[in-house]
């Protein structure tokens, strides 16, 4: 069983490092604003977190089996608790990359979201910039027709010279 749970877990340690590639990818492709390929991205990177929800269940489901024999201990006490050096280092370790991964995947994810609210900031206020436009009136005056409307209430000579 808990050979079952290792295999889990390198499993969930590989799926991690994939998300976090593509939250660097799309860093950049949010970056030089490729709409296209951030799309693809996030099609397959959708692909990855269903393989990752799937994998997390095993785990659960292993954990809960393997946990019944001792109801009293959480997981992580169980692990302290290992006969077998070895077993319990690797799980561990397994333990402490998985949470160093999630952290570093927030933190990604954090600043895509920035990017991503910047992004739609600036598109509003495009939007804004061009519905303002519209409803200013850009008909043609000629200069000499603004001039002419100057002068005429003054005549066509100075009278005082």
């Amino acid at each position: 069983m808990l050979h079952l749970i290792v295999t889990t877990l390198d499993e969930l340690i590989s799926i991690q490092n994939q998300l976090i590639n593509f939250a660097e990818k799309k860093t950049t492709v949010l970056i030089e604003r490729k709409v296209d390929e951030l799309n693809k991205l996030v099609q397959e990177e959708t692909k990855v977190v269903k393989q990752l929800n799937d994998l997390d269940n095993e785990r659960e489901r292993l954990v809960e089996i393997l946990l019944q024999k001792h109801p009293s201990l959480s997981f992580s006490q169980f692990v302290e608790q290992l006969p077998c050096d070895s077993t319990r280092s690797k799980l561990q370790s397994q333990l402490e990359r998985l949470q160093q991964l999630m952290v570093e995947l927030q933190a990604k994810n954090k600043i895509n979201e920035r990017l991503l609210t910047d992004s739609m900031s600036f598109v509003q206020h495009m939007i804004e910039q061009v519905t303002k436009s519209k409803q200013q009136h850009f008909n043609y005056q000629s200069p000499i027709g603004q001039q002419k409307s100057l002068t005429s209430s003054q005549g066509f000579f100075d009278t005082k010279a």
